[in-house]
């Protein structure tokens, strides 16, 4: 019985290994750099200024805002480093506009000259944001119809151009521009009469009620007998 038993267990089959299939990874594709230069030249103007934006931003650690003027983008490069100027001039050309990088490039140039970094202190270039918000600007100005107001501010604008340097040429022009309105704010100033702050303004205020307007026969603003209508033009000129 036995015998028989070993001889069943020797007749069974074998067991069938199982083999598991290995799937192969597909394999990296080779990016030359022909393919690369293909697929970069191949990019509108648009993805190739944020790409060189992003990098500058990335690379540089800066971030950069829109300004609404020159001066105001000299203010703002004015806190960035030497090193990132220097670097920016040569970067920044695509992403920059005109005002930008024409005031990145003073900067820039004042970095090798230092001693031109005067012109931007004496145009007091650090002061125009506060002197915006305390001033009207020239088109405020002229829908006031303030014609003083006009005057003065053209003459501002002159002579800050004036003071940041402009070239030979110009500057003849530019004296004289300011000449002539700095003549016709003075004879502005002679037609409304004397200031307050003058002798003369003093005599003519309130004070002694010389300058309260009384109704008179010939429609004028003041009796015959007042001390305002002895006045002259010439007492006002002086």
């Amino acid at each position: 019985m036995t015998a028989k038993k070993e001889t069943k267990k020797e007749l069974k089959k074998p067991t069938k290994l199982v083999t598991k299939k290995t799937t192969k990874k597909p394999t990296k594709p080779v990016i030359t750099n022909e393919m690369y230069e293909a697929w970069f030249f191949k990019l509108s103007h648009k993805y190739f200024v944020q790409m060189q934006k992003e990098w500058n931003e990335r690379n540089l650690k800066i971030k950069i805002t829109r300004q609404k003027d020159y001066d105001a983008w000299l203010n703002y490069f004015k806190t960035l480093s030497p090193n990132v100027i220097k670097i920016l001039a040569i970067t920044g050309r695509d992403i920059l506009n005109t005002e930008a990088y024409a005031a990145l490039s003073r900067w820039h140039d004042i970095i090798s000259n230092p001693h031109r970094i005067d012109k931007i202190h004496q145009s007091g270039l650090t002061n125009n944001a506060a002197r915006a918000k305390n001033h009207k600007t020239i088109v405020e100005l002229a829908l006031a119809n303030d014609r003083l107001g006009v005057l003065k501010a053209t003459r501002d604008r002159i002579a800050e151009k004036l003071q940041k340097g402009a070239g030979a040429r110009d500057t003849a022009a530019l004296a004289r521009e300011l000449t002539e309105i700095m003549t016709q704010i003075a004879d502005y100033e002679k037609r409304l009469g004397p200031k307050k702050d003058t002798k003369l303004g003093e005599l003519l205020s309130d004070m002694n009620g010389a300058s309260r307007k009384r109704p008179s026969d010939n429609g004028g603003g003041s009796r015959h007998t007042s001390f305002r209508s002895r006045v002259t033009i010439e007492d006002l000129e002086k």
